[in-house]
């Protein structure tokens, strides 16, 4: 894997993929980066910490070692050369660059769901089995977002493509109707 500072988010990830599908790890790199999300979610003030100037070169160098203790020595190793490159900042920007890539290679199709009352499990697994076929994917995430605006039914926004469901839509389609009129 052949790695440089002028890399942008984007190209880091996509060639820590492509190492990782040549050795068959992709999907314990996208664990991994999901960890580190999840790491970084949890402490907002991580990135500051390893742009600290302040801050020694050892005990960033020793808090970075101990949040990647447990992934694989491939992941250590990519985390410490977006470190060395001082790109911790971008961290995050990579780990998504990452798990479009990985989801696209997987055919996982993410769909922002918008309700006024969450999803029971029956009404979520018909949207995913509808999706699937849909769009052919082998899987659907679903992301629920709660706005009580939409008035009732459903918005699904998935693969840059919105199906408006809400009662809010039909009412100011059916005002649009009866002006026209």
């Amino acid at each position: 894997m052949r790695l440089n500072r002028d890399m942008d988010a984007s190209q880091l990830a996509k060639a820590f993929y492509q190492d990782a599908l040549e050795k068959g790890t992709e999907d314990e790199a996208f664990d991994n980066l999901m960890d580190i999300r999840q790491i970084y979610a949890g402490n907002k003030n991580l990135t500051k910490f390893f742009n600290n100037r302040q801050i020694a070169q050892t005990d960033k160098e020793q808090v970075l070692e101990d949040l990647t203790k447990t992934f694989s020595s491939d992941m250590q190793n990519f985390i410490k050369t977006i470190y060395n490159f001082r790109r911790m900042s971008d961290l995050l920007a990579i780990v998504n660059a990452y798990e479009t890539l990985y989801d696209h290679e997987n055919r996982t199709a993410i769909a922002n769901v918008t309700t006024t009352v969450p999803l029971t499990e029956s009404q979520e697994k018909r949207i995913q089995e509808v999706f699937i076929k849909k769009l052919g994917a082998r899987k659907v995430l679903i992301k629920t977002i709660i706005d009580e605006e939409i008035l009732g039914g459903v918005i699904i926004e998935i693969e840059n493509k919105i199906f408006d469901g809400s009662i809010r839509a039909n009412l100011e389609s059916l005002r649009k109707q009866l002006v026209k009129e």
